[in-house]
């Protein structure tokens, strides 16, 4: 039997509330893809409005360069600089936080501050769009290592669900993509850390980490008490904190309701609901720009 569980969900769970609230548990007028996709975009909605994900990342910096990718780092999916900020390891033996300046900021202050020989840092700036971080001064020889520590808001990874194809006790072989079924991220590793959860079939209710994942095989690393095979459904778990797992849904169905023009104001009542709720675990009100009223259509 499926397992439901009130502290945190899995997105295979949140899947069928969906389409139950849909009142279309199989596809229809609504694909699968379409009700995942939904559901992974509610993930990191949350993610960015409430900044709940964090982590720093430290950069190996240079002698002599200035900016640095943050895609180099494993911090692709960053949102923004946190409140934690930006840390310099002076010299390897203090630990400096370093002072936020804009281009046009440092260009009025310090003229001419890119041709700067290479020194200690003191500044940063930060450029959204490509994901650099610059410093000035540039890092001299006696700065060039493991220095440069930036914490930062992070976007939560995809999450999927499906049929396994195989498993035993330490790992699950995760379904292959098709036009109907989600495809699974072609990078090694991509899973790491998250939570796999066996929602129904063989191994119902457990609950396990994935230490490793290997594309080539779709083999999800785990350690299963009862093995899962090609009957158990599973679903990942959210990274997000469970307290903002019940949103997700929400989130789908504000969206999904409205499909092709119809059923707009339902949608928008599930929306009001997923704003609330939204700014509750925010612990602050929210004004969310793309949430509006429009009008009520039906199909």
């Amino acid at each position: 039997m499926p397992q439901i569980h009130s502290d945190s969900q899995n997105l295979y769970e949140m899947f069928v509330a969906v389409r139950k609230a849909l009142a279309e548990t199989t596809a229809a007028y609504w694909t699968d893809l379409e009700v995942l996709r939904e559901l992974n975009r509610a993930q990191s909605h949350i993610a960015t409005k409430s900044h709940c994900l964090k982590k720093t990342v430290t950069v190996t910096t240079t002698n002599g360069t200035q900016e640095y990718d943050l895609k180099d780092f494993s911090f692709a999916d960053i949102i923004s600089i946190s409140d934690d900020g930006v840390y310099f390891y002076v010299g390897g033996t203090t630990y400096r936080p370093l002072t936020r300046k804009t281009k046009k900021q440092l260009n009025d202050e310090f003229p001419g501050w890119q041709g700067t020989a290479a020194g200690t840092p003191t500044y940063y700036y930060y450029d959204g769009s490509s994901k650099t971080i610059g410093l000035y001064p540039k890092p001299n020889s006696s700065n060039a290592g493991a220095y440069l520590f930036v914490s930062g808001y992070y976007l939560p990874r995809i999450l999927l669900v499906g049929t396994a194809s195989a498993g035993n006790a330490a790992y699950i072989t995760l379904a292959a993509g098709s036009s109907t079924v989600q495809y699974p991220n072609p990078t090694d590793d991509y899973y790491n850390g998250l939570w796999i959860e066996i929602y129904s079939g063989t191994g119902a209710g457990q609950k396990a980490e994935i230490t490793d994942y290997v594309f080539s095989t779709l083999k999800a690393s785990a350690t299963f008490t009862t093995a899962p095979d090609s009957s158990s459904i599973y679903g990942m778990m959210p990274e997000i904190p469970a307290t903002a797992h019940w949103l997700m849904p929400l989130y789908a169905l504000w969206k999904l309701w409205p499909k092709g023009g119809s059923r707009t104001q339902l949608g928008n009542l599930y929306g009001q609901q997923y704003i609330g709720g939204l700014s509750e675990f925010i612990g602050e009100s929210l004004d969310d720009e793309d949430f509006e009223i429009v009008k009520d259509s039906y199909r």
